[in-house]
């Protein structure tokens, strides 16, 4: 993708360390209206989080820890998974192309080369009435950590997958650009290619896996997603429904 973006990422605010990228933009937005697609990044972050109260661990300098700001106002609540939907393309295409190979989107937004996740987005959104306000798209995107907790068996980094060390800068400006092309997509309301693109970039998708619900261990295939983002998955002539953090994938 070539041009520069008009306003993700172009008003950038460094930090050296930070609880939480997500939480220290919430709390400036309830000072001040930052400009639409201004970023915040840190160096280290003490208490990171991810999906459903999940911890994000990322080794200081050596990756991309950072919130962006935007005001869907557009966006009415009932549509908010296609936000999702753009931001989860967004890092994927990022990330396809620091390393010229395919990457996938592990339903809901992790993003995985092959079977090893690279990166995660956490999204929190200011609901009024039925209209988005504020959502506050958090990434963290392994870039040059080269080693692991024993915890996280299939974390990778750009690095480890490419064999070289990349510029964080470079990354940064590359995911805003990303982020603006498929955000202008929401904007004009593409929900059917927004809907298309992110289904068709699965990880798994019209492939069968094994997946875990509770104590149960199926068989199935993934088929799409639904307009309220919930997972289907095709399991013998059963047609199967999950919300997050319902279904477990085997991998």
């Amino acid at each position: 993708m070539s041009g520069s973006p008009l306003f993700t990422g172009i008003n950038v605010i460094e930090l050296d360390e930070v609880d939480s990228t997500n939480t220290y933009m919430k709390q400036l937005l309830e000072k001040e209206r930052p400009l639409e697609g201004t970023v915040v990044t840190a160096r280290n972050q003490t208490g990171g989080r991810g999906q459903q109260g999940n911890t994000w661990f990322a080794e200081p300098g050596k990756n991309l820890i950072c919130s962006f700001i935007f005001y869907p106002v557009f966006l009415a609540a009932d549509k908010n998974f296609y936000l999702n939907m753009a931001v989860s393309l967004a890092v994927r295409e990022a990330c396809e192309s620091a390393l010229e190979d395919e990457v996938k989107i592990k339903w809901p937004n992790d993003i995985y080369y092959r079977n090893q996740k690279i990166a995660g987005i956490l999204i929190e959104n200011s609901i009024s009435g039925a209209t988005v306000i504020t959502s506050v798209v958090g990434i963290g995107l392994n870039v040059n950590q080269a080693q692991f907790s024993d915890d996280l068996p299939n974390a990778s980094s750009l690095s480890i997958i490419a064999e070289r060390v990349f510029d964080l800068n470079i990354i940064l400006a590359d995911l805003g650009k990303y982020l603006e092309k498929y955000y202008l997509q929401l904007r004009q309301s593409h929900f059917h290619f927004l809907q298309r693109a992110y289904t068709e970039s699965l990880y798994r998708y019209n492939h069968t896996g094994y997946f875990k619900k509770g104590e149960t261990l199926f068989k199935g295939e993934i088929v799409g997603v639904a307009r309220d983002g919930k997972l289907i998955i095709q399991s013998g002539n059963k047609e199967l429904r999950f919300a997050m953090q319902e279904v477990e994938y085997i991998i």
